[in-house]
């Protein structure tokens, strides 16, 4: 009688299977910096730096940004003023992380509201064409005809020296320049095979705008703003430095460099060398960052 090999009992045991970790794109864009960007990382600690400063200005400092003490004018540096201190005696640290706190807002404000503009008036002339973008260019092509800083400065004269005036001015003025960057990159994109196949199969020009033209626009978008901070900030500390920007009491770098540090030049040089300090890392941490952004968001960019 043939014997029959006895049959092993199926395992109980289930086999997990490790699925693999996806993190948010932001995560792998920064792990990335951190491989590939020292000098994007670098600019990226001094981006975050200069803004836990400007939140905690509060905290950090016990002197208020227009508080006098007479008694303690120009001194270099103390124990109680890290800094020196102005004609015065306000506090010069105080006055920096306060003027961050104003050119932060006035930058991210005015890049924010250039964006917006930059993005809808670039998708809208790439992707109508024809007429329509004939004439958006040529008059983007009248406006980028004059020098940006005497426009600036001829319109602030109008509107009167405002933390909102200038925020809107400066938004305006960079929204219509980066459009062209915008309309340069939804050009390449309307003529992909994805955005006719949209529009054959009977998509509206909204949905294909906003599904497949404006996610593909996304990174060059966060690119342009990124860089366009330094210039922002730049431009700000340029229009209060001509006494056009941020009014006083308010602390703005340029206002420092201009004001206290012009006067006071050879008697107290402190007052000129630390807000210009400030300004030249905030402008420096800003185009190292965007450069990195710009690398690896879009290779297409680089180098442009």
């Amino acid at each position: 009688m043939a014997t029959v090999a006895p049959v092993p009992a199926p395992s109980i045991a289930l086999e997990v299977k490790r699925l693999p970790r996806t993190l948010p794109w932001y995560f792998d864009v920064w792990l990335q910096m951190l491989r590939r960007k020292p000098l994007g990382t670098v600019g990226g600690v001094i981006v975050l730096l200069m803004l836990l400063l400007a939140i905690l200005a509060d905290v950090l400092t016990p002197y208020g940004f227009a508080e006098t003490d007479l008694r303690a004018r120009f001194i270099s540096s103390s124990a109680s003023h890290w800094l020196g201190t102005d004609q015065i005696g306000r506090d010069v640290a105080t006055r920096i992380l306060y003027g961050a706190r104003i050119s932060l807002y006035v930058g991210f404000g005015a890049v924010a509201i250039a964006s917006l503009i930059a993005t809808w008036l670039g998708i809208f002339s790439a992707y109508w064409g024809g007429r329509v973008d004939l004439l958006i260019q040529r008059a983007v092509d009248a406006w980028m005809a004059f020098p940006g800083l005497l426009i600036l400065m001829s319109i602030m004269s109008l509107l009167g020296p405002s933390v909102l005036n200038i925020t809107l001015v400066l938004g305006f003025a960079a929204g219509i320049r980066d459009s062209r960057i915008v309309r340069g990159v939804a050009l390449s994109i309307r003529e992909n095979t994805y955005v006719e196949g949209a529009l054959a199969m009977g998509s509206g020009h909204a949905r294909v705008t906003l599904v497949h033209i404006l996610p593909n626009v996304l990174p060059t978008i966060i690119v342009v703003a990124t860089t366009g901070l330094s210039t922002v900030i730049l431009t700000e500390a340029s229009l209060s430095f001509l006494g056009l920007g941020v009014p006083p009491p308010y602390p703005t770098w340029g206002g420092m460099l201009s004001l206290a540090g012009l006067d006071h030049m050879y008697r107290a040089p402190w007052l000129a060398i630390w807000p210009a300090v400030a300004l030249s890392l905030a402008v420096f941490g800003f185009n190292m960052l965007g450069d990195a952004l710009r690398d690896l968001l879009d290779p297409r960019l680089k180098g442009g």
